[in-house]
């Protein structure tokens, strides 16, 4: 009996390459900062998407996640973010090509929402982040600047038919672009771990924030503890989603300091 194909289990079958070695981002709001320096960790709150699961978000590869706008934000406002690599990564709870609120609330276009957003679900297989890449954006560098394969050269490429429909779907949405609607929240890798997560000299790849707070002598000195990759970026007279473009040029700083090469 025909049935659609998932997105699971089609990247399982698939013969193509499984490792993925970019980097998780958290991002929040600059407001957190001295708090998860004096705690030591990225904090799982309890989630209204999943039932009131305590979970920590990150993204691989991109500070993707966004905070409401503000025309003129204070220097708290604006985004801080922590690039982690670990040697073992902590258990995963679930994984998504996408952010899972984002399709939970409808901001995500009716021709990929109209599916079950649990087809979607990668988890269970650590290789499956690095199979995804591979079968949509051909590289890890082409994923940090999403610039994935067009549709069609997808379904022909690996005849495709209707059977694959949630998979082109998910094509679809990764080749349209941002918009105020779907952001680059939508093609980016959505890792869900369902416990804090510490922070110490051998996960903690860099952190990126507003000059502002380098003015904070004690701030700076326990955040050189944990790293010595600490990244600044200029406050200017924008709004606050104009400043992402500054986060993610010093998450690319904060890679090649540590030999990732994202520009190739």
């Amino acid at each position: 009996m025909a049935r659609p194909v998932k997105l699971k289990d089609y990247l399982s079958a698939l013969n193509v390459g499984g490792t993925a070695t970019l980097p998780w981002a958290h991002s929040t709001s600059a407001n957190n900062l001295m708090d998860i320096i004096a705690d030591g960790k990225l904090l799982a709150t309890p989630c209204k998407v999943f039932g009131g699961d305590k979970l920590c978000y990150l993204f691989v590869g991109r500070p993707a996640f966004k905070m409401k706008d503000a025309a003129n934000p204070s220097t708290w406002q604006l985004p801080v973010a922590f690039v982690i690599r670990f040697h073992k990564p902590p258990p995963i709870k679930r994984v998504f090509p996408f952010d899972s609120g984002a399709f939970h609330d409808r901001r995500l276009p009716s021709y990929l929402t109209m599916f079950k957003m649990e087809g979607y679900n990668l988890s269970g297989d650590p290789d499956q982040i690095g199979r995804l890449i591979s079968f949509y954006f051909k590289s890890q560098d082409r994923y940090f600047h999403r610039r994935p394969a067009t549709q069609e050269e997808i379904q022909e490429h690996h005849n495709l038919n209707m059977s694959h429909q949630e998979i082109l779907a998910l094509s679809r949405l990764y080749h349209e672009g941002s918009s105020p609607e779907f952001d680059d929240r939508a093609a980016a890798i959505e890792i869900q771990v369902e416990q804090d997560i510490e922070l110490r000299q051998d996960n903690l790849l860099g952190i990126v924030m507003p000059a502002e707070f380098a003015r904070v002598p004690e701030l700076m000195r326990d955040m050189t503890k944990l790293t010595k990759n600490i990244e600044t970026y200029d406050i200017m007279p924008l709004g606050l989603t104009h400043h992402f473009a500054l986060l993610y040029q010093g998450v690319k700083t904060v890679y090649k300091r540590a030999g990732i090469n994202i520009d190739a």
